[in-house]
């Protein structure tokens, strides 16, 4: 092997290892991603967080859990991918993970260390079993937990992609290529791309403003406020301007 190559392969497998385990870690119990795919085997894993919040609303609570699901998930998934044309498992049988003292995703546990994908493999190829094989069915799932339209769900997970990105390119990498896999409305195959535009750049009093796609509903929690992001506050802003 080639030093360059050497080092690339170090570079990755360190990344790799900064972010994931490959066993169980001690005294932890583990949860299989496989668990969220259906609402019998998804409830009692959000189940502690419920507890934690109860009396809240059902939809920001669960709503709020899947954002530390795929926060802790898919940025580092996609930095990785992008940076090193590496594929980790995804499939939710082969993704596990651990509930920290809060009820919420903590670690997380991949089956294997994955491979590597050809770079000249189009982006929505590399990440189609992510998207329709992992975020889908949770997506699914806690939508029919939380009583809220899937699409909610699907931005939360967008939004943390959208990152991967800019967690790629702070490193050097050049996502040019990948850019279709938020920017278009549509699959190659003609059906919609869930994962399109999670957030908007706007200009306002002479400030560019990030804005998400839909409102995460954390500000139905006790214990939150808004976000920066949330398009509730460029709605509020604008009424009042109005007024």
């Amino acid at each position: 092997m080639k030093p360059a190559a050497t080092l690339a392969s170090l570079e990755r497998a360190a990344a790799i290892a900064d972010s994931f385990l490959f066993a169980a870690p001690a005294g932890k119990t583990l949860f299989s991603s496989a668990a969220l795919c259906t609402p019998t085997t998804a409830l009692p894993v959000v189940a502690p967080f419920l507890r934690r919040h109860q009396g809240e609303d059902r939809a920001a609570v669960i709503s709020m859990w899947s954002q530390w699901y795929f926060a802790r998930l898919l940025p580092t998934w996609t930095r990785i991918n992008l940076l090193y044309s590496w594929q980790l498992p995804s499939d939710p049988r082969e993704v596990s993970f651990t509930l920290d003292e809060n009820g919420v995703p903590g670690e997380f546990v991949l089956a294997s260390i994955g491979g590597e994908t050809p770079a000249e493999v189009d982006i929505f190829t590399r990440f189609r079993p992510l998207a329709a094989g992992h975020i889908q069915p949770i997506c699914h799932t806690l939508s029919g937990l939380a009583g809220i339209a899937a699409s909610l769900f699907w931005n939360n997970a967008a939004i943390r992609i959208a990152h991967g990105f800019t967690l790629a390119r702070e490193q050097g990498g050049d996502t040019t290529a990948a850019g279709p896999l938020l920017a278009s409305k549509t699959l190659p195959d003609g059906t919609v791309n869930r994962l399109f535009a999670p957030v908007r750049q706007l200009k306002e009093d002479g400030s560019s403003h990030t804005i998400r796609r839909l409102c995460c509903l954390r500000y139905k929690l006790g214990d939150t406020e808004y976000c920066p992001s949330c398009p509730l506050l460029l709605a509020n802003r604008r009424k009042n301007r109005r007024a």
